[in-house]
């Protein structure tokens, strides 16, 4: 799901959920207008088609980034300009929580962004199927963290996430098919 505001008559894509590659600042809803992510990473949204389409006039805002400038550039998803409204979202969000396709359903992904102390954006932490974890500077991994355990995770929550469970959230964790046993 993204949301398109409008400050100053100008459009942007805002999407704060969708994790590690996501859109970092609002993101002007124009073709190839390329903004800086995470330093040296860049992003930009692109209208074209997609190879899955039987008409190809059609035409989709694609956000697409790259993770230096020497690099190509990597769609990651695609949408249009039609209103949602909140019956879509319920069915949607519905989809998404309890179908066992859908990964959000067997797997914990996280992601927090790290800004330096004049408040540039300077890197992410990421958790990925649950388990392993990685902090960024720039395009460098500068730790790795594989939680073996549940124990190991809560305590990852909270160096990394600051994300203190309560005992009684703890215990909910206990036989749902995305604890860690070990």
């Amino acid at each position: 799901m993204v949301n398109i505001i409008t400050i100053a008559g100008q459009k942007y894509m805002v999407d704060v959920g969708f994790g590690g590659n996501g859109a970092t600042a609002p993101l002007l809803l124009r073709h190839n207008e390329v903004q800086d992510r995470i330093t040296p990473g860049q992003m930009r949204l692109i209208q074209s088609n997609i190879a899955e389409h039987t008409d190809a006039s059609q035409r989709l805002w694609i956000y697409q980034i790259r993770h230096a400038v020497n690099k190509d550039w990597e769609p990651t998803y695609c949408f249009t300009e039609t209103e949602f409204l909140p019956q879509d979202y319920e069915l949607m969000n519905f989809w998404t929580s309890q179908n066992r396709r859908s990964f959000f359903t067997y797997s914990i992904l996280m992601a927090k962004m790290l800004m330096s102390d004049e408040g540039r954006l300077i890197g992410a932490v990421t958790l990925s199927d649950g388990r392993e974890a990685k902090k960024r500077i720039g395009n460098e991994v500068v730790e790795r963290r594989v939680c073996r355990s549940e124990q190991e995770r809560l305590q990852l929550l909270k160096d990394w996430f600051g994300i203190v469970l309560t005992e009684e959230e703890e215990r909910g964790i206990k036989g749902t098919v995305t604890e860690l046993k070990g």
